[in-house]
């Protein structure tokens, strides 16, 4: 008996292990990201690339992640959680290596700037191929190491950790800027292989959870499973609506207050603090005290979230505009965690990496859509793009409460 104990205490204490690693690992990961897109467009623009060349960028490399995602969460149900995480860590810090240098040649015209250009977009793309793998390995790490009930809490932490690096990344980015523009991207490569050791020599696993014949046998999970597709939905509406938001905000705030250059890029970062604080506070505290299901989480997390864009379009002045904002981040960190850990409760534990890689697929959609729509819509007015959330948010509201994928979810 006292063996048994003893075994089990030891496996809990390597969870919370492996639960840390993981979480400073992706917090790393939101960090550097959060860097690259401060510095990426200014350099960009210096280098002589238009912002239309630089969303192409992203637009390649997101569609490429689309097709990935998925094909990584299958193999680390057949190799294992671990490799696939360390093959997307060691997969991002090679891209952010490539791309920095890319910057550098650019900015120095070693190169002609076609051919840098072609490398920064190969330099990306390194990260859709690679990277695309430690997110979804590490949904299914959780997943395997979480019971049901506990589901909601530890998709919530992860989802935290990326938000939390994003919030420091500014801070490191300016931090480091000081010796030179590329150097925190080089800064961010320290830290993702740092990352990979510490998954190499903590994270514990037991093993693959199906061998390649068993996953042949069974069908696929698509985007259209009757079990999960709900759950895709939400998580693509979701980031549809958080990727239209990050895209206009900026631009709208420097309208609406009518403010200069250096103005707006205050009232932005205002913003983005109030989304990124809100959002990480609501999945490490109230998500970890409360407890609450995937289904409470869905539907309290889209009626906050259509409560805050009414505030926010509503508001006249920087405060208000920060309230809406805060109500809007603290929703999306209920939101996200949620459409995953409801997605993952649905399916057996075999299917845990494949369930994880389609649900940061179909939320990528939601990453290319969003920005295309509404940056076409707020050429027409300012408000329309958040008219908008507001109305895609309310739809996804009663879908959520008419649903009964979502009805059956009772973790």
């Amino acid at each position: 008996m006292g063996l048994g104990g003893g075994e089990s205490q030891s496996a809990a204490a390597r969870d919370r292990r492996g639960f840390v690693v993981l979480f400073l690992a992706l917090t790393t990961v939101g960090l550097g990201q959060a860097i690259l897109f401060a510095i990426l467009p200014p350099a960009a623009r210096e280098i002589g690339l238009t912002p239309l060349q630089v969303s192409i960028i992203f637009v390649t490399s997101a569609t490429i992640w689309m097709f990935m995602s998925p094909y990584w969460g299958r193999r680390s149900d057949i190799i294992g959680r671990r490799p696939v995480i360390l093959i997307g860590l060691v997969g991002y810090a090679t891209s952010m290596l490539l791309l920095a240098t890319s910057i550098l040649v650019g900015l120095r015209q070693a190169l002609p700037l076609m051919l840098v250009y072609l490398l920064m977009i190969g330099s990306r793309c390194v990260f859709a191929l690679f990277g695309s793998g430690a997110p979804t390995a590490s949904q299914a790490y959780v997943a395997d190491h979480t019971s049901v009930a506990d589901r909601t809490r530890g998709v919530s932490m992860l989802n935290a950790a990326f938000g939390l690096g994003q919030t420091l990344g500014p801070a490191a980015g300016a931090v480091f800027a000081s010796y030179g523009v590329v150097a925190p991207l080089y800064f961010s490569v320290l830290l993702a292989l740092a990352s990979a050791a510490a998954i190499w020599g903590y994270l514990h696993e037991d093993g693959p959870r199906v061998t390649r014949e068993e996953q042949k046998s069974r069908r696929s999970i698509k985007f259209y499973d009757a079990r999960v597709w709900p759950f895709f939905a939400l998580a693509a509406c979701l980031q549809a609506v958080r990727a239209t938001t990050t895209i206009t905000l900026a631009f709208f705030l420097q309208d609406a207050l009518q403010l200069d250059a250096e103005g707006a890029v205050r009232a932005a970062g205002i913003g983005f603090v109030a989304l990124a604080v809100a959002g990480v506070f609501t999945q490490i505290v109230v998500v970890q005290r409360i407890r609450p299901t995937s289904r409470r989480m869905l539907r309290a997390g889209l009626t906050i979230a259509l409560v805050g864009f009414a505030v926010f379009v509503a508001a006249d002045e920087m405060v208000g505009y920060s309230c809406g904002l805060a109500m809007i981040g603290a929703a999306f960190g209920l939101i996200r965690p949620g459409a995953a850990a409801g997605a993952s409760v649905s399916v057996t534990p075999e299917e845990q990496g494949e369930v994880a890689g389609v649900t940061s697929s179909v939320g990528v959609v939601g990453n290319i859509v969003g920005p295309i729509v509404g940056s076409a819509l707020y050429e027409l007015t300012p408000y329309a793009p958040y008219y908008l959330n507001l109305a895609v948010m309310a739809g996804a509201l009663v879908f959520a409460w008419s649903s009964p994928a979502v009805r059956r979810v009772r973790a």
